[in-house]
């Protein structure tokens, strides 16, 4: 199955459907005007507003309505703080976690989603805001962090979790777990367990598609199903798994020792459990230490890329491999500077509807016009002293922006060093070659400046065809 453009949950790297820079206030060489207050507008369902709320660990972003934002990271910050207590002695501190949750998938696209590189060791994961993709944006949670787990933990309990965790809810203070999954209960009422070792226990991965993967995941879901909430001392059986896998000790016999009795048995005793008891969800408290939820900010979609860790539209990219022509028509355009002064004199009005002034930052990156947009929002950064949080907040976006806007004028310097290469004056390249090896933090941006300057200093420097 493919993801639908409306509803669909990914993680960074995965396709399966299922989903700072501290930086001060530019000088802009004027005054800051702020125009009168502007009544809030109604929200708009096709426009690109990026927000962010975190709460400890996770961060949650997203074009998604506020309520939806909001409860994701009411959601989210209590499975984090109740997921170690499932599997005691399995997790350590959690891993840094970005949900993003958009109500248009073309949002994440233009947002950089999914990133092609490492994300940093953080958990980055995706989904839009329909109903019907909570459980996958659940499940893909949970998994994520089970395979991020301090001990390395069994494909089945990994997918276990995932699912048990599918149907997981909460408020500030409460959260719900273990509802039943009525597409799991009828997979495990129609099948009949076959002879011999249960594939669920031996199985490397429950990933894919497909009635047989499925079916090991409801028997997945099942088994963590009767060890949490069908079993007295559950997790302190599933505390002796732990520290027996641990130890290197695996297969029946560990199991065995860990859970008082076979692989089968414990299989068929969970799936008693989920067909014929139908327990209820049970209902724990979230912990009081958990910090509460912060503030919904307005972030573009620059700053969004950044924290998904992709790579924002308006990105470019330098030129194709050099081609020399002749001389007559060599173009030589002379290199730019690289910093540029932010419309010295100026006066840039913005207006205390903040959104409104970060979807035109946007707006201005889609038309190509980086440079402005970052002048306007450094203006928007500069004139919220009397808000220090949401300034705070933005000087993550102005940092991302500044990083695209360098990035793009080192491609213009790369394209006309490129020009004077072509030109046979290899000379004049060399140094901005040379320039903008040791500024870009793009690797291959930089390995093809560094390529050209090997090229230079060895004698190669092109000529022009007569």
């Amino acid at each position: 199955m493919t993801p639908s453009p409306r509803g669909f949950c990914r993680t960074a790297g995965d396709r399966r459907p299922g989903l700072a820079l501290a930086v001060l206030a530019a000088a802009l060489g004027g005054t800051t005007a702020l125009s009168a207050p502007v009544p809030a507008r109604p929200p708009d369902p096709d426009r690109e507003a990026w927000r962010k709320v975190e709460v400890g660990s996770v961060t949650v972003v997203g074009t998604a309505s506020d309520a939806r934002l909001t409860e994701t990271a009411v959601t989210l910050r209590a499975l984090v703080a109740l997921l170690p207590g499932l599997v005691p002695g399995a997790f350590g501190a959690s891993p840094p976690l970005v949900a993003a949750v958009v109500h248009d998938a073309g949002h994440l696209a233009r947002a950089g989603f999914p990133p092609g590189g490492p994300t940093g060791g953080r958990i980055v994961v995706a989904a839009t805001s329909d109903e019907e993709a909570r459980a996958g944006f659940l499940r893909a949670v949970a998994t994520a962090l089970g395979r991020r787990s301090r001990t390395p933990l069994p494909e089945w309990l990994v997918a276990g979790l995932g699912e048990y965790l599918s149907t997981f809810s909460a408020t500030p203070e409460r959260a719900t777990l273990g509802r039943l999954v009525p597409e799991h209960i009828a997979l495990l009422r129609a099948a009949r367990l076959p002879a011999g070792r249960p594939g669920l226990f031996a199985a490397t991965t429950l990933d894919g598609e497909g009635e047989a993967v499925a079916l090991l995941r409801a028997q997945a879901w099942a088994v963590v199903h009767v060890l949490l909430q069908g079993t007295p001392d559950g997790e302190v059986q599933l505390r002796h798994f732990v520290e027996a896998a641990a130890g290197g000790r695996e297969g029946p016999d560990a199991f065995r020792d860990a859970f008082g009795e076979s692989e089968r048995a414990l299989l068929e005793r969970a799936r008693k459990h989920v067909v014929e008891s139908r327990p209820l969800a049970r209902v724990v408290d979230v912990p009081a230490a958990v910090p509460p939820v912060g503030r919904l900010l307005p972030l573009t979609r620059t700053g969004a890329a950044g924290v998904l860790g992709g790579v924002v539209k308006g990105r470019r990219t330098p030129a194709p491999d050099v081609q020399v022509v002749p001389a007559a028509t060599a173009a030589a355009p002379p290199p730019a500077p690289l910093l540029t002064s932010t419309l010295p004199g100026a006066t840039i009005a913005v207006r205390r509807d903040v959104p409104a002034e970060v979807d035109l930052v946007n707006r201005l990156i889609d038309a190509g016009r980086e440079e402005e947009a970052l002048t306007r929002l450094e203006a928007l950064h500069a004139s919220l002293g009397y808000d220090p949080e949401m300034q705070s907040a933005l000087g993550w976006d102005v940092g991302e922006l500044r990083r695209l806007v360098t990035h793009n004028r080192l491609v213009r310097r790369f394209n006309a060093a490129v020009g004077l290469l072509n030109a046979g004056q290899g000379a004049a390249a060399l140094g901005v070659f040379r320039e903008v090896a040791a500024m870009t933090e793009d690797p291959s941006l930089a390995a093809r400046a560094r390529a050209h300057v090997a090229e230079i200093e060895a004698g190669g420097g092109r000529k022009p065809r007569l």
